[in-house]
Order: structure tokens, then sequence, then C-alpha cells
């Protein structure tokens, strides 16, 4: 009994440190502090629920979280091994341990039926973030942030909710816009609960809009339209030909911007991974180490310390064994994704949208999953997370596993 008394609050505890983990990044604005509060509020409920839950074990070690599992141990292999990496052994031991933490974090919110309420908060809280930053910057700092070609990034009033890096703030918004409007079309509820849903959404849309990252922009209406295609119902279709006008609406005011965009090419990346191509006899084989920087300039003046793709960078730093291994793991989640027997739970539904999201942009956008936990983290391992924690019912399904009950 005791036991069981230990491990509920253990589990509010851990609902509310990943709350603050999704949301904090909005309101905290040291980021030690935010780090040390994940730490006590997040990642040591999960370590501690993975002591003493033995279900909780069981489900992480079951086949369907191989694939990442072995991507994960192999980094580690690479950090020991490879004398050329900058991470060492235990740093790396240590991230491997809190991606492994994050992921029960995600699995037994799931099991308990949390998940959704704490997405849901946050996706609130980032509607009204992105609606306030849109105002501040408008009104009360008189920018015309819709023409001017300016890139927004934070909030305009101290240093709150400022990532610092326009892109950081798009993949941000851009994954709660995502999970706001799977809210919508999935989600039963009141005309106004739904007007609060929707201002949040076009809030979130327009931020990331404000903020031209086209990658993201891509990332964001390629999952807008998976969550269409696949929740597309005679009950949200009168909200999906709303959205769909106030989208042609928007795209014609703001064309003379979208038209713009086309001058800024590929912003170097073309030559940036034209440079790590002719670079491939050099670490294709074991890959230049753990953590190590890709270090190379191009126009003679332009100087970046990585390829500008998750997938590049990691073939760069873990070798073809390590690509394929995140390759493995990826196409694995993306199959469990698109398997509709895994959306008995409403929220499982939601990850195949939010993956598709978190694939594309790592192409262009982001380089690592293996840094602090942060928005790289959101966007990347939150959806794996998702998927991997559903049920699977029975059937020939190749993701096809029996789930511990609640």
């Amino acid at each position: 009994m005791t036991r069981s008394v230990f491990t509920r609050y253990t589990v509010l505890v851990l609902m509310i440190g990943f709350t603050v983990h999704l949301t904090g990044l909005l309101f905290i604005t040291d980021g030690s502090t935010y780090t040390t509060i994940s730490n006590l509020s997040l990642f040591l409920p999960a370590l501690l629920l993975c002591i003493v839950d033995a279900r909780l074990r069981q489900s992480l070690m079951q086949k369907r979280y191989w694939p990442v599992l072995l991507m994960l141990a192999f980094s580690l292999l690479i950090a020991l091994l490879n004398p050329g990496s900058s991470t060492s052994a235990f740093s790396q031991f240590k991230t491997v341990l809190y991606v492994t933490l994050y992921l029960g974090t995600v699995h037994i919110l799931v099991r308990e039926g949390l998940l959704e309420k704490s997405l849901t908060f946050a996706f609130a809280v980032a509607g009204l973030f992105a609606i306030a930053g849109l105002v501040i910057h408008f009104v009360q700092q008189d920018q015309n942030i819709f023409f001017t070609g300016g890139r927004l990034y934070n909030l305009g009033y101290g240093d709150y909710a400022n990532f610092r890096n326009p892109i950081i703030a798009a993949l941000y918004y851009g994954f709660f816009g995502i999970y706001g409007f799977h809210l919508l079309l999935t989600k039963p509820c009141g005309t106004w609960l739904r007007v609060f849903y929707m201002a949040c959404v076009a809030g979130l849309s327009l931020y990331l809009f404000c903020t031209l990252s086209r990658a993201v922009w891509l990332g964001y209406g390629l999952a807008i339209c998976t969550s269409v295609v696949f929740q597309h119902t005679p009950r949200t279709r009168k909200w999906l030909y709303l959205t769909g006008a106030l989208f042609l609406v928007a795209v014609a005011w703001l064309w003379p911007v979208i038209v713009d965009q086309q001058s800024r090419g590929f912003s170097l990346r073309d030559l940036i991974w034209a440079g790590w191509l002719s670079r491939i006899e050099e670490f294709w084989l074991f890959g230049a180490g753990a953590g190590s920087n890709f270090d190379i300039c191009v126009l003679e003046t332009q100087c970046y310390n990585q390829v500008h793709n998750l997938f590049l960078q990691f073939f760069y730093e873990f070798g073809v064994v390590g690509a394929a291994l995140l390759l493995l793991a990826v196409i694995h989640v993306f199959i469990c994704a698109v398997d509709r027997k895994t959306w008995i739970n409403p929220i499982g539904s939601a990850g195949f949208p939010l993956l598709i999201f978190g694939i594309v942009t790592a192409m262009f956008d982001y380089h690592t999953v293996f840094n602090r936990p942060g928005v790289y983290w959101i966007v990347f391992w939150l959806p794996i997370g998702i998927i991997l924690s559903q049920r699977f019912l029975p059937g020939p399904a190749s993701c096809k596993e029996a789930v511990d009950a609640h």
C-alpha cells in the first residue's frame, strides 16, 4: 500500500515536472535554473519510477523500443571507443540515460492518462504566449512584423520566451500549433473552448510565419496535411473548410513576403552539404566521434560547426553504422505511427503528424538530439515516445505488441 501511494505521488510530481519542461522554456529565463528544475521534477521522479515500477521497466524493454535503444547504445560505444569523440563516455552515458528516462516518462504518463492533459495545457500556454508576442511586437514596439522581413524569436517583454534564434522559436511554436490543430479535429468540445483552441492555433501559426523559417513552414504544412488526411470525418469537415478559407486569405495577404523568401535560396545549406560530401572519406566508416563539430567555411566568410541536418551530422559523428541505426529507428517508429491499431488512446493519433514535423525539420533546421533537454527533445523524442508508448491490438502488423493494461 505504501509503495502504491509513493508511486501515485511520484507520478503526480512527474506530470508537473513534464509540464514545466514543456512550458518552462517560456517563463524560466535562466538556462541553469531550467535544467535544475527539469532534473529534480522530471528526471529524478522518472528514475525512481523505473526502479520501483516493474511494468515500466518491462515496457521499455519490449521489442518496439529496441531500435531506439540500439541506436542509443551504439552512440555510447562510439563515445567510449572513438578517440576523436569530443563527448566523454560518461557524458554520453548520462545523455543516453536521460533519453531513456524521457521515453519512460512519456510512456508512464500515457499509461496513466496524463500526457494529453499536460500537452493540452502546454499548448494553451504556448498559444497565449504566441498571441502576446505578436501583440507586443506589433503594438507596443510599433513593428510591422508581417511585412518588414524581421524575424521574431522572443516575446518582446524582458527575457521571457526568448529562444534567441528564430528557428528554435519556430520549432517550439510549430510543434504546439500542430498539436492544437489535432485537438480541433479530434476532440469534441464546447463552442467557446473550440474558439479558444482556434485562436491559439491562429496565434501559433502567425508567430511561426513571422520567424521566416521556411523549412519549419514546410514541416508544419506537411504535418497539418497529414492530420487532415488521417482525421477527415464528416464531423470535422466544416472546420476543415473554415481552415482552408482562412489559409487562402492569409496566403493572399502575406503573398509578397512569401515570394520574397525565394531570394534566400537554401541559405548556404547546399554548400555545407556539398562540403560534407566532399569529406565523407574521412569519417564514413567509424565517424569523427561523438559530439564532434563539423567545422566548415563557405564563401570564405561564413563558418559553421554543424551540418544543419540531423541525419548528416549523425553520420559525421557516428559513421555509417550509426546513421543506419538512426534511420532504422526512425523508419520503425514511422511504421508504428501509420498503423491505426496504435490509435486506441486518443493521444496516439497525434504522434504521426508530430513525427512528420520532427523528421522534415531535422533535415534542415537542427543537428543534434543529444544536447540538453529543450526544444529539440520536444520536437524529436516526444513524438517518438508518444508513438512507442501506445497499445497495439492483435493483428498481423509489424509493430504488434501486447502492452500492459491499466
